[in-house]
């Protein structure tokens, strides 16, 4: 009888160690990460209900304090970044202004991100040669799209239908019958817009002179300067600087000039630049930045490798936005309603050269329009 109870004994200890053992191996399974396999801190914090770190890195064309479009997307990225705390800027290249220096950068930030932001028309060409080397990456085209099909790369493009608008203005306002167009850098954006610019002040009246000026470079003061001075030295009354940081040329020449004349100004709306701003083209970079970041953090940017076009049909994306003196100036502020209402109904058609061609891949107008070319790679 005792021999039978002692091997009841035995058993039961054999069982219980065996079942201690099985709980410490547990544990040192838990603590290993289970199976074997290492987990990273944004992993295990992303199982553990956090978010997984996704780096961020910008190429702008000019520098991210040009009060204008450059200034307007950083905005957005930062924007986007306390809205979405897993997002880390890593680095912001300024002043990426060629073709190499833009590819330099884009490679260079594909190296280390997770996202690659190329603020500026001339990144489509850039992302269409570099974004298939890395297919892990996802790019972002601000103002600019690939030829190509690229599943990784999405982009919001402006259809500068704005340019129009202050065509339509100007032809209000000057009395002279003489008005200007400054343009930056000879990219597509600075083309349609100057193109919608000329075509609302023959539309409204042929008999009024426009004169052109691409100076080459977005934020070069001095020849904007000297553009603008000319302008007003053959006797324009209104001018549209399409420029950055070179718009401050433009209101130097008019305030050395002794004549304030009405002008634009361009992405960012700031009526105290300049004492007679009629009002400001914006192509809101930072709502498009913004919205893309978001719409490739939530996983809402369908289908992949869109293209998302923008004209006046969205005003939070593009609109002329009149400040307070043309705002209350009941002809100017009815006008610039009706031009809108009549590009957004078809009644106003835009020439030749002021719309970007549609690819021959997905693409949406507006970030909620239907997809065109579904499923379709070009």
């Amino acid at each position: 009888m005792k021999e039978r109870l002692d091997a009841r004994a035995r058993r039961r200890w054999r069982l219980s160690a065996m079942a201690t053992c099985v709980v410490a191996l547990a544990l040192v399974v838990a603590a290993c990460g289970g199976g074997g396999s290492s987990t990273n801190s944004s992993t295990a914090g992303a199982a553990a209900g956090g978010k997984k770190t996704i780096k961020v890195g910008v190429a702008l064309i000019g520098p991210k304090n040009d009060k204008s479009f450059n200034q307007a997307a950083y905005e957005g990225v930062q924007k986007a970044i306390a809205q979405y705390p897993q997002l880390k800027l890593t680095s912001v290249l300024e002043n990426r202004a060629t073709n190499q220096q833009q590819t330099d950068a884009v490679n260079t930030l594909a190296s280390i991100d997770d996202i690659v932001v190329g603020v500026s028309a001339t990144f489509g060409p850039v992302f269409d040669a570099t974004a298939d080397k890395y297919p892990n990456v996802t790019f972002l085209t601000i103002a600019g799209y690939p030829q190509k099909y690229h599943k990784n790369v999405f982009s919001l493009v402006f259809d500068r239908t704005a340019g129009y608008q202050a065509g339509a203005l100007a032809a209000a306002l000057t009395k002279k019958k003489i008005v200007g167009f400054v343009g930056g850098a000879e990219i597509p954006p600075t083309i349609q817009a100057m193109n919608g610019f000329v075509a609302a002040v023959h539309r409204a009246d042929p008999s009024i002179k426009t004169l052109k000026n691409v100076i080459g470079d977005f934020n070069d003061v001095p020849k904007a300067l000297a553009a603008t001075k000319a302008m007003l030295t053959d006797g324009a009354d209104v001018i549209m600087p399409y420029l950055d940081a070179g718009i401050v040329g433009s209101y130097q020449a008019a305030r050395s000039s002794g004549n304030l004349i009405p002008m634009f100004k361009l992405d960012v709306f700031d009526c105290s630049q300049y004492s007679n701003i009629i009002g400001a083209d914006i192509g809101d970079n930072t709502v498009a930045t913004f919205k893309l970041l978001q719409g490739v953090v939530t996983h809402s940017l369908q289908p992949a490798g869109v293209t998302i076009f923008a004209g006046l049909q969205d005003p939070s994306l593009q609109r002329l936005q009149l400040c307070p003196k043309y705002a209350q100036n009941k002809k100017i502020a009815d006008l610039n309603k009706a031009t809108v209402d009549g590009i957004n109904s078809g009644k106003i058609k835009m020439p030749p050269g002021v719309l970007n061609p549609r690819p021959n891949y997905p693409y949406r107008e507006g970030f909620s329009g239907p997809v065109q070319n579904a499923g379709s790679t070009g």
